[in-house]
């Protein structure tokens, strides 16, 4: 009983010292202890601290700027993820570190100071590597990320490159770099982007790519060329791999006005068209390329022409000249006159036959003494050929009237001779109305050595049936004859004997027989010839020739209109400062006037020019044309073709060696040779 009391006294006696708890006051301790001082922080970054207690460390939380973050942890190793990315770059910052215990005491770490830097941490940007497109799907490649922190790809697209951009689709597999896109209009000019991001909200753009379908490539549409009555079009193979069609168009002006389309094709291999053309027109033509999207390039504009047009020298190793030119029954042409290897003289008879493209078909040339030209052709309805000029006597050495008969072929039917020992030529032949034909020329009065103009009629197998002289005790010619209306027949030439003594335009009119009806004489105070005469619908006639009286050289082109009776109507007169001779002259259709010759006025210089000039019914010049070069070019003869252009013949120097060549030139109805012109 006494040791339970003295237990009970002894534990009321200890309590109040040691059966009662102490209050802990005391706070943890805490410090950062990463990042350091005054270091640069990015992104996602780890905070370290130590904390500790008398007792233990109820939790941490890391302040910034102090101010609580709410980021906490609550047991050892104490640390933070500070995600730092929405604050501002190149910005310092204050760190520390909250600790408090199981007592709720409360401690603050030292602060230290850190500069966030995120500059660089943006995912690396990412291009679009290429976008190609079909009819129905567009391929997008872009460059792949290697960001070990990437989290997906957008491809944005705007219309332009500061307008909103918009997102067409999302790709969250790093490997997801060929894209196909459904939704697109090529036509409309779009900007495209990929954007890529990280876990970490971190986003980066790279350069925009512009799509905007091209046009196609310009068609090449090459020069048109004309065969017989078909226009051969030809362009270069379109290569775009959109391409939809060709498209060919046609108008009558060069501006392409009111165009209609005459071919259409989606055959990219097809490149030529044939199309049947009307003769003798200009047209014009331009190729559209169209591509899937509607877009459409034109080519230049070319023309057309279905002209029969050509400038052709034909070239030998002889001295070849035209001097005479019609267009056959056939359609083709026949030029005569002489050739030699010796110059004009000790020539042979020339014929060359060319058909209407241009192209030489044959060449005959005759050969009866020393000496042989042709001066003149005609064509009869059976398509035989009748030609006048002179050759050398065989006997005394004199020339003596030429004339042959061939057929269409150009083979002799027979060949004539008429003279006797003074010199004889013939520069001019038709057919007579009365059947036969009607030659004129000189002939060398044996009295006086003068010449007189000669007409001489034969019948149509070459016998002589009458010849006449004209004029007097001075020189005179007869260069050219034609048929009449009335059977007779109408001569020019120059006279000295009447009129001027320096020589005057002459046009003798006589019948069918060869009895001189009446003269006339034309001119001034110098020297007129004439040298070729038509008679012209109206019954009267045309005359052309050369004037030294009249015009603005030295010598000038003479064209003369007269009556039936040979009463002057009108003249005029072509030319420069320079010598000018017009050498044929027919009516043309439209009862204007076209005249042949050469001219060292206009043209190129060096020498004679070919020179075409076309008039109306009053004579006034509608307009002229000259070819040639820098040697002597000489037209001799021209006509109307039956296409309604025309053609001149004679000869050039201006091609190949010294030698003279025949040069052919036929144009369209305003004396173009070349369809460019």
């Amino acid at each position: 009983m006494k040791n339970s009391v003295f237990i009970l006294l002894l534990s009321l006696c200890l309590t109040p010292y040691g059966c009662e708890d102490s209050e802990d006051t005391s706070p943890p301790s805490v410090t950062i202890i990463s990042p350091l001082e005054y270091s640069s922080v990015s992104e996602i970054t780890l905070v370290k601290c130590e904390a500790s207690d008398d007792d233990s460390v109820r939790v941490v939380e890391l302040w910034v700027d102090s101010l609580a973050t709410g980021i906490t942890d609550s047991s050892q190793p104490y640390e933070f993820l500070w995600n730092t990315v929405s604050l501002s770059d190149s910005t310092e910052y204050s760190l520390m570190v909250m600790a408090e215990d199981m007592s709720n005491n409360i401690s603050f770490s030292p602060s230290i100071s850190v500069m966030v830097d995120n500059t660089s941490s943006n995912p690396k940007s990412l291009n679009i590597q290429s976008i190609t497109y079909t009819e129905t799907e567009m391929t997008i490649i872009i460059e792949p990320s290697l960001d070990v922190d990437f989290l997906k790809y957008k491809i944005l697209r705007s219309e332009d490159i500061d307008s909103q951009r918009s997102t067409l689709i999302e790709l969250s597999n790093v490997v997801d770099t060929i894209v196909q896109i459904y939704d697109f209009d090529p036509v409309e000019p779009s900007w495209y982007w990929v954007e890529v991001e990280d876990i970490h909200g971190y986003k980066a753009v790279g350069d925009g790519y512009f799509i905007l379908d091209e046009y196609p490539g310009e068609p090449d549409l090459r020069d048109i060329e004309f065969i017989d009555s078909t226009l051969s079009i030809n362009w270069i193979p379109n290569i775009d791999s959109d391409f939809q069609s060709y498209k060919l168009f046609e108008s009558m002006t060069p501006e392409m006005s009111d165009a209609v389309m005459i071919f259409e094709t989606n055959d990219i291999s097809v490149t030529t068209f044939n199309y049947q053309v009307e003769m003798n027109q200009y047209r014009y033509y331009q190729l559209y390329v169209e591509d899937y999207w509607g877009l459409e390039t034109e080519s230049e504009i070319k023309m057309g022409c279905s002209w029969f047009l050509f400038n052709n020298t034909f070239v030998d190793a002889s001295y070849d000249y035209g001097r005479s030119l019609i267009q056959t029954n056939d359609g083709n042409y026949l030029i005569v006159g002489n050739m030699s290897i010796l110059g004009d003289n000790y020539s042979n008879a020339l014929l060359v036959k060319i058909d209407h493209t241009g192209e030489q078909k044959w060449k005959r040339d005759f050969t009866f003494s020393s000496t042989d030209r042709l001066n003149m052709v005609k064509e009869l309805a059976d398509g035989s050929l009748i030609m006048a000029g002179f050759t050398m006597s065989a006997t005394d050495y004199s020339k003596d009237v030429l004339v042959i008969k061939t057929d269409a072929q150009g083979n002799v039917e027979w060949q004539r001779s008429y003279g006797d020992a003074q010199d004889e030529t013939a520069n001019s032949i038709d057919i007579s109305n009365g059947g036969g034909f009607i030659i004129t020329g000189e002939v060398i009065n044996a009295n006086t050595g003068f010449g007189l103009c000669h007409l001489m009629k034969i019948d149509d197998e070459g016998e002589l049936t009458w010849s006449n002289t004209f004029g007097g005790s001075q020189n005179d010619k007869g260069f050219s004859v034609t048929s009449t209306n009335d059977g007779g027949f109408a001569i020019t030439g120059v006279t000295r004997s009447l009129g001027d003594n320096d020589g005057d335009a002459w046009l003798i009119k006589v019948s069918g027989s060869g009895a001189i009806q009446w003269e006339r004489t034309y001119g001034g105070e110098d020297t007129e010839f004439g040298r070729t005469i038509q008679q012209t619908v109206d019954g009267g006639y045309i005359i052309i020739g050369q004037t030294e009286s009249f015009g603005a050289g030295s010598s000038d082109a003479y064209l003369l209109k007269t009556d039936s009776e040979g009463n002057e109507m009108w003249s005029q007169t072509f030319g420069g400062q320079g010598t000018d001779q017009g050498r044929y002259v027919v009516e043309s259709a439209d009862q204007g006037y076209l005249i042949s010759g050469y001219t060292d006025s206009f043209g190129a210089s060096g020498g004679f020019n070919f020179w075409m000039i076309k008039t109306n019914s009053l004579g006034e010049l509608e307009w002229q044309r000259f070819f040639g070069e820098h040697g002597d070019d000489r037209g001799l003869s021209g006509i109307q073709t039956l296409d309604g252009g025309y053609a001149i013949a004679g000869y050039t120097s201006s091609v190949g060696s010294n030698s003279s060549n025949i040069l052919f030139i036929k144009t369209d109805d305003n004396g173009n040779s070349d369809s460019s012109e």
